[in-house]
């Protein structure tokens, strides 16, 4: 069973958006690579082991090496001011059945043939124009709301985070990474 729940905000003044909440996390039916890859801004995140606290000005470029297997490079500033660079690989274990199903994998190359390096990394939304998405993992304990600009608008934030609530997820610890600007008619 699912149920739409309507964003109230906007992108453009002409643009509305709305997204399908499943009942049970799943992720998105249908990816389209293209439009995925390519520059996302960190808006929001849950504490992630793979993150700083303090990390600011989060990039996260995502680029296909060969078929269905990915490499995601985060970059971010730290509050020493430097720049730090992490690759992590991503691959899709069921491409065609579960298009936004990723597996993400931080280890050396060395250690990436164990099982237990990888884990799910699922597209749970995005907007039909892929300025936005939600990225998550079905055991509700990371989660990542990025955009293609370094800034969103508070609406479409506040709509994530409820679309993120209904789904599961306990946002007490959500970190605002990014920029908010209200939205304003033209």
């Amino acid at each position: 069973m699912t149920w739409s729940l309507p964003l109230p905000a906007t992108l453009s003044a002409s643009v509305a958006l709305s997204v399908t909440t499943p009942t049970v996390m799943k992720a998105v039916p249908q990816l389209d690579i293209a439009r995925f890859a390519g520059r996302w801004h960190e808006i929001a995140r849950l504490p992630s082991p793979l993150q700083r606290l303090t990390d600011r000005d989060i990039r996260l470029d995502i680029e296909s090496l060969e078929a269905d297997h990915y490499r995601l490079r985060r970059t971010c500033v730290g509050t020493d001011g430097n720049e730090r660079v992490q690759d992590i690989q991503a691959r899709r274990r069921y491409p065609v059945e579960e298009p936004g199903q990723f597996q993400r994998c931080a280890a050396p190359a060395w250690a990436q043939w164990l099982p237990s390096t990888w884990k799910d990394l699922w597209v749970v939304t995005t907007d039909r124009h892929y300025q936005w998405l939600m990225l998550g993992e079905p055991r509700l304990r990371e989660l990542w709301l990025l955009a293609r600009e370094p800034q969103m608008e508070r609406q479409v934030l506040e709509a994530l985070k409820s679309t993120a609530r209904g789904l599961g997820y306990d946002l007490a610890p959500l970190i605002v990474s990014g920029q908010l600007r209200s939205f304003q008619m033209v």
